[in-house]
């Protein structure tokens, strides 16, 4: 099979795939169809009306008959209008709700893809897909759909007027409008390939930019500006080429098809005006003719373009289906319990993983993280500290061994009832673009206000939140931006404060504050860890020194557990760490 081949192959596919998004509308598609069927039967009607009026007016020279044939076509025409209206309306409903399901259904899926698709998939490119590719959907779900049945009737209730009048010259007039539409449809698989490839393209460098955007502060630090403008400018070359490649296809089938057409309707003027001073048709058969071909044209070159925005439809649909195909994290298997309060003992068995096959991570990695306890996890960078985090939240896998909380494998538990009871801290804090009230929220959002400030002020957010003018209701910008790094994590701390959680991971939390912020945080966290079982990856080890116990990781597995003065004792890898830090 050729490439050809399996672009059409793809193409039905893709339409077949495109019409069901439209099945929830299909009452509202069928009344817009009826509405346009019903517009076509009055077009249909005009040419007939009008070579039936114009015969009478020639023959009997009565203005009376010709001011009657011109109120009938007014009237007809002011109905049609109507209904075309009407139609437009309804499918613009459909079309606009199609849209709206289709990106609501596409977030929704990615929220529920597991964490490695997104470590393979840039943000910024899967919000081209939510915006321009679903957006390039719309007129072909609606407007094309309901307009499709009235053009085939147009089409073919037209071509019987023509035969009607004269078969002869209808027979030629639409041979030649066939080969000229067959173009339409050979540049439409064209156009599908350069859609497919202008949306990659486009995705990449919106993608692109969008990274840059995320990353100002570090992109002005370094005055990159002109490094990120080449960049941009050699991604958005290649989209201005591909676009122009299409605009050649384009082109060439609107040159082709105007040529066409006037080609036709002088053709049909010059034939026509011959068979009527040679006596061989009417004036009036001559006038519908000429109308009969007018409104044959439409349909056609509508029908024609539709293959060409269904080629576009099905370049941008294939990229969507895709991530509606990438399989969601793995459900919950049958009998999954939900999460059981208990003393919080967490235990990771015989663990090993890895993100790429035959690169191991951890490697037979035991671990017991003592209920109510903190212990801490230290380790050179790359030892699977922050992995094993990862784990026991579920966002991977283990290939093999088994995680228990309180001796329940976490696997026969419900993954949202597990990821509600751990809480996390991380080390880059990640706050919306809201209030700090709705970030603090964000950790139970049935919490009331009272409670919001409970958790504020346990998280020592007081201490600068009476500052601000707004107060809880201050705006802090994308990922908090208008407060300090030791602020953002206090919102964190608060955040976790009001989720309540039994077990804790506190990813370095203290890192890269100033000494007075250090001291307010850690005030914080001391208050979070009370009573829950804690596991803190630490990357400094002044940080850890109080931790009920400490498991060190080298290789991925644990080498050495104990307190710090235990393995300071020991003299074995952590006292190597801690004399090389100087801690």
């Amino acid at each position: 099979m050729t490439d050809e081949d399996k672009l059409v192959k793809l193409s039905f596919t893709g339409i077949t795939r495109l019409l069901k998004l439209a099945a929830p509308y299909k009452a509202r598609l069928l009344v817009a169809g009826l509405l346009t069927l019903l517009t076509s039967a009055i077009t249909l009607s005009l040419p007939l009306i009008t070579k039936q009026g114009i015969d009478v007016v020639v023959n009997t020279h009565s203005l009376d008959s010709l001011d009657s044939m011109v109120v009938k076509i007014v009237g007809l025409v002011l109905l049609s209008s109507v209904f075309g209206y009407s139609q437009y309306m309804i499918a613009a409903y459909a079309g606009n709700r199609i849209v709206m399901d289709l990106r609501c259904k596409l977030f929704a899926h990615l929220q529920r893809l597991p964490v490695a698709y997104f470590d393979r998939n840039r943000s910024g490119d899967l919000t081209s897909h939510l915006s321009n590719d679903v957006g390039m959907l719309q007129s072909t779900l609606t407007d094309d759909i309901v307009k499709l049945g009235g053009n085939i009737v147009v089409l073919v209730g037209m071509m019987a007027v023509a035969l009607y009048v004269d078969w002869v010259l209808t027979v030629v007039v639409m041979s030649v409008l066939t080969v000229t539409m067959a173009g339409f449809v050979v540049s439409g698989i064209a156009l599908r390939k350069l859609t497919r490839k202008g949306l990659d393209a486009l995705a990449d460098v919106m993608g692109m930019m969008s990274e840059a955007i995320a990353n100002i502060r570090l992109v002005k630090a370094f005055a990159r500006e002109p490094y990120e403008d080449k960049r941009s400018n050699e991604k958005l070359i290649t989209v201005f080429g591909i676009s122009m490649r299409s605009a050649v296809w384009e082109g060439m089938m609107g040159t082709v098809a105007a040529a066409g057409m006037t080609l036709v309707i002088l053709g049909v003027f010059w034939y026509g005006g011959k068979s009527v001073l040679e006596g061989r048709i009417t004036v009036g058969k001559l006038i519908a003719f000429v109308m009969t071909i007018l409104f044959i044209s439409g349909p056609m070159a509508s029908l024609a373009s539709l293959w060409t925005r269904l080629q576009r439809a099905v370049g941008a649909a294939d990229r969507l289906f895709a991530i509606l195909d990438e399989h969601p994290e793995e459900a919950d298997p049958e009998g999954a319990i939900d999460f059981r309060k208990g003393p919080g003992e967490v235990l990771l068995k015989d663990i090993e993983f890895a993100y790429v096959a035959d690169t191991p991570v951890l490697r037979k990695l035991t671990l017991e993280l003592l209920p109510g306890k903190v212990t801490a996890i230290v380790g050179p960078s790359g030892s699977g500290k922050t992995t094993v985090s990862s784990l026991l939240y579920r966002f991977y896998e283990a290939q093999s061994g088994v995680i228990t909380i309180d001796g329940v494998p976490i696997r026969s538990i419900k993954r949202s009832s597990l990821r509600q009871h751990i809480g996390i801290v991380p080390q880059d804090t990640i706050l919306f673009n809201g209030t700090i009230r709705e970030n603090i929220r964000y950790g139970r959002l049935d919490a009331t206000d009272a409670e919001v400030e409970a958790a504020a002020k346990a998280a020592n957010i007081e201490e600068f939140v009476s500052g601000f003018k707004e107060g809880y209701e201050t705006m802090i910008g994308e990922r908090g931006i208008t407060l300090s790094g030791g602020q953002r994590q206090r919102v964190a701390i608060a955040r976790v404060m009001l989720k309540d959680p039994e077990i804790l991971i506190l990813d370095e939390a203290t890192s890269a504050l100033d000494t007075i912020s250090e001291s307010l945080v850690r005030e914080a966290l001391d208050r979070l860890m009370q009573g829950r079982t804690t596991m803190v990856i630490a990357h400094r080890l002044s940080t850890v020194q109080s931790a009920d116990q400490i498991a060190v990781l080298a290789e991925g597995k644990v080498v050495e557990i104990g307190t710090h003065t235990q393995l300071l004792e020991h003299g074995g890898r952590y006292a190597e760490l801690y004399e090389l830090v100087g801690a």
